[in-house]
């Protein structure tokens, strides 16, 4: 286990539930943590099937959603960012968690913090190396197909990387 923690931005908890792979955070790390926020936004208007993935993760126990921090780091106020990563990003600081986020702006923030990010992609071919999956290729190819932004050269590269 890399980290006791993991706290999820609203884009990869989406894709995680699209995959129906929100299982596997909890068996890479201690517990997938969620912000309010974060939460409202998943559960706003989501698809049938991620609603349903969603709400037996949670009843299920796989991710537990945290109240968003009240103080938000000064260096967070000043970058454009929607307010579920801002929350998600203040709550992994707070934390000392590792952040699941895709949005380039939100990874370059916590990266900037000092944060360890970590993308959807990332988690799979973790994921991978732990046989808790067999194959990110096809995971891959869903989420594209579903409409989910990945960077096409980052999914090729990655996918090079592992041999697949």
């Amino acid at each position: 286990m890399s980290a006791p923690l993991l706290v999820a931005d609203n884009g990869p908890l989406i894709a995680l539930a699209r995959l129906d792979l929100l299982a596997v955070p909890g068996r890479l790390f201690g517990e997938l943590l969620v912000t309010a926020t974060v939460w409202h936004e998943v559960t706003r208007e989501p698809r049938a099937a991620e609603q349903a993935a969603l709400s037996a993760a949670f009843a299920g126990g796989l991710l537990r959603v945290e109240d968003d921090p009240l103080q938000i780091p000064s260096a967070l106020a000043k970058v454009r960012l929607d307010d579920g990563e801002r929350s998600a990003l203040a709550l992994a600081l707070l934390r000392g968690a590792v952040v699941l986020v895709d949005e380039r702006r939100g990874r370059a923030c916590a990266v900037d913090l000092g944060l360890h990010v970590l993308g959807t992609l990332g988690l799979q071919v973790r994921a991978r190396e732990e046989g808790l999956i067999d194959r990110v290729r096809p995971l891959a190819d869903a989420l594209l197909a579903s409409g989910y932004h990945l960077a096409r050269p980052l999914v090729g590269r990655t996918l090079a990387a592992i041999g697949e």
